[in-house]
């Protein structure tokens, strides 16, 4: 019968195989060897040429690519549905280099109101040395995104799930808008990456990940990628990844591809967990608001439903002490870690308005609806009663 085409693979065989037999021709080793080169032989001076010249696909140099690193691309690229993929040293280098290749000084972009802390940093506060305005709007307001719309944007940015918010975005209808204007799409798919959500397959332009979170899962490596057609992320490898220098290491790209072997299994487990979580914290007294895509009282339930396959691990929530009540629950976790990032085995608590999203100001957290008393959980493998017996010993301390 033979092994089925990449075309026909289903996810969980493509995180597996793609990209392990060509990897290794000499030994046939069952996971993709670790490369330390930092250059390759040419076996003649033509050879380099055509490999310059991008007209033979061999090794140049590993700032450009690396056997370890390639075989990762390959496996995302077929992760996300995409053509080619490229894989950064961290999720904030994907998220800068996709701004400063696609966009330059005179080009606006339009973008929701809430994004990841890093990206916010970059767009609000450091977009502007470089010439680009940024227009911020309520992506639940479809009539809104197309008035920001000029003859300056050349593109829309968005994520959703949002971070921390959790706020479901119509991926459909933004793209429609997109497409009317001849405008690109970026995605940020770091809280929803296959199979809950495949956005190039509803009409993103490119997708971009920090594979430090659900994709590498071990909170043991920091990394990052770019997905997309062969044209546009061709294009963004040979003007500006090349010369930019956000390169991975190939150990990087051993444990990120080690991740992806066991995502499928690890999300089935973390969703359902998190469930179970956002259930018990929506009947707490101690809790304003509770944010789950997964709860019924979600204002975008049902196209949570319609758009993913599942919810992902992270719940957020709204403490009705504010800051002094998010500062206390984050203190006083036991089995819960307070650290940052989120995706990995185990479950992992920060408070936005100290930690991720402290580079705002007072008022640009207010504009997002990122509130001084909220808590973003990233719900991990343990059994759902120990983290919930956690959560209520911290809860009485306030």
């Amino acid at each position: 019968m033979g092994v089925p085409s990449t075309l026909r693979m289903k996810l969980s065989t493509k995180n597996v195989h793609v990209g392990v037999k060509e990897s290794d021709p000499n030994f046939g080793s069952v996971v993709p060897p670790i490369y330390p080169t930092s250059t390759y032989i040419f076996p003649s001076a033509r050879e380099g040429a055509l490999r310059f010249a991008g007209k033979s696909q061999g090794m140049i140099y590993s700032r450009f690519t690396n056997p370890t690193v390639s075989a990762l691309e390959k496996r995302l690229a077929a992760l996300e549905g995409g053509e080619r993929a490229v894989a950064t040293s961290s999720g904030m280098a994907a998220i800068t280099l996709t701004f400063l290749h696609f966009l330059k000084s005179g080009d606006s972009i339009v973008v929701h109101k809430v994004l990841y802390g890093g990206t916010c940093e970059f767009l609000f506060h450091m977009a502007k040395r470089y010439g680009i305005k940024v227009r911020v709007v309520n992506f639940q307001d479809i009539r809104a995104v197309e008035q920001a719309v000029d003859e300056s944007t050349k593109m829309i940015y968005f994520e959703s799930p949002t971070n921390p918010l959790l706020e479901i975005i119509d991926i459909k209808k933004i793209v429609a808008v997109a497409k009317k204007h001849k405008i690109m799409t970026a995605f940020d798919n770091t809280f929803a990456p296959p199979p809950l959500q495949s956005p190039l397959k509803l009409g993103v332009d490119v997708v971009v990940h920090s594979l430090t979170k659900y994709i590498g899962g071990h909170s043991d490596m920091i990394g990052g990628a770019i997905i997309g057609s062969n044209t546009l992320i061709g294009e963004l490898y040979a003007r500006s990844y090349l010369f930019f220098g956000p390169t991975m290491s190939p150990f990087t790209a051993y444990l990120a591809m080690r991740g992806l072997t066991t995502l499928e299994v690890r999300l089935e487990k973390q969703s359902a967990n998190a469930m179970k979580v956002a259930l018990y914290l929506e009947k707490n007294k101690k809790i304003a608001k509770v944010y789950y895509p997964g709860l019924k009282s979600h204002p975008q339930f049902n196209l949570a439903k319609k758009q993913m396959s599942g919810f992902g691990s992270v719940v957020a929530f709204e403490l009705k002490g504010g800051y002094k009540a998010g500062e206390k629950v984050a203190n006083s976790v036991k089995l819960i870690d307070l650290a940052v990032s989120l995706g990995a085995v185990e479950s992992l608590i920060e408070h936005p308005a100290s930690m991720t999203h402290s580079e705002l100001t007072p008022k640009e957290r207010m504009e997002a609806g990122i509130g001084e008393g909220l808590i973003r959980l990233s719900v991990g493998l343990e059994d759902a009663e120990d983290i919930i017996a956690d959560l209520k010993q911290a809860f009485a301390r306030i």
